[in-house]
């Protein structure tokens, strides 16, 4: 068992390795805060940067990825800056930085990705970088086509892609998955730029902060099991952002991953305990 000092000490590696190596002296992405609650750096720095950022289980780009996609649904600014420059200094590429966003559109709002890429291009300028997707959609393709390429994609995780419906939809509701299926899944997760695997990681990253939904988080779950996930990185997605949307929802997507786990479909043995 560490003592409190190896976990700050450890939360202090942490936060420089972040930082690409700028010293250990950082204080965080407001550190006005610490003025008012001079505890909360060394409280934080033990709890969140020493005993779970540091956790293995889940490699610390996707840790990054997930933690700004928290932040960006939450319209944290502060936070949305602080993890822009933490994924630059690991290795995430500016252009996966900005599909990130793109994807936060479907899953926390309009207003929470263009806050997050305003934020997003902030950071760009402080550091000179100079970026533009190019322009990857076509529009004169039919929306019959787009609708079938998200179907597509969307079997990939999903064989029954409307089986998060507990009973049948209302006109209302068809209309917005028919919608769901051309742009979420034909127009976003279809896009170069962003592997499949760190597109799960940010999808599931967004159930965490919106899993008021409990069937549509079970079935992506399940989705990144088929991908090939293991049940350890599933858990530790919900462990990293314990801390960033609050312990009950992160217990409570805990929780649906494990009835998932013990399903006969995923049932499989771990060698290290949940």
């Amino acid at each position: 068992m560490t003592t409190l000092d190896e976990r700050f000490q450890k939360g202090l590696e942490v936060r420089a390795r972040l930082a690409g190596g700028q010293g250990r002296s950082l204080r965080g992405s407001v550190p006005i805060a610490y003025e008012l609650a001079p505890d909360m750096y060394r409280i934080s720095t033990e709890s969140l940067y020493g005993s779970i950022w540091s956790r293995p289980g889940l490699e610390l780009k996707y840790r990054v990825m997930a933690t700004l996609t928290a932040a960006a649904i939450q319209l944290a600014a502060p936070q949305v800056r602080a993890q822009v420059r933490n994924a630059l200094n690991v290795g995430i590429t500016p252009e996966e930085l900005i599909e990130i966003c793109m994807m936060i559109t479907f899953y926390g709002g309009i207003p929470a990705a263009y806050s997050a890429l305003a934020v997003t291009r902030e950071v760009f300028e402080e550091r000179g970088i100079d970026v533009t997707l190019p322009e990857t959609f076509d529009p004169s393709v039919a929306p019959e086509t787009l609708y079938e390429r998200g179907i597509a994609k969307h079997q990939e995780l999903m064989p029954d892609v409307f089986g998060f419906h507990p009973t049948e939809p209302t006109p209302v509701e068809h209309d917005l998955d028919v919608l769901m299926q051309e742009y979420l899944w034909g127009a976003i997760w279809t896009r170069p730029g962003l592997d499949m695997k760190s597109r799960i990681v940010c999808s599931l990253a967004a159930r965490v902060v919106k899993g008021q939904f409990d069937l549509s988080v079970r079935r992506m779950i399940e989705g990144a099991l088929r991908y090939g996930f293991s049940q350890t990185e599933i858990m530790e997605v919900g462990m990293q952002l314990a801390f960033y949307i609050g312990v009950l929802p992160a217990r409570a997507f805990m929780h649906i991953a494990n009835t998932v786990f013990r399903s006969p479909e995923f049932a499989q043995p771990e060698d290290d305990k949940r």
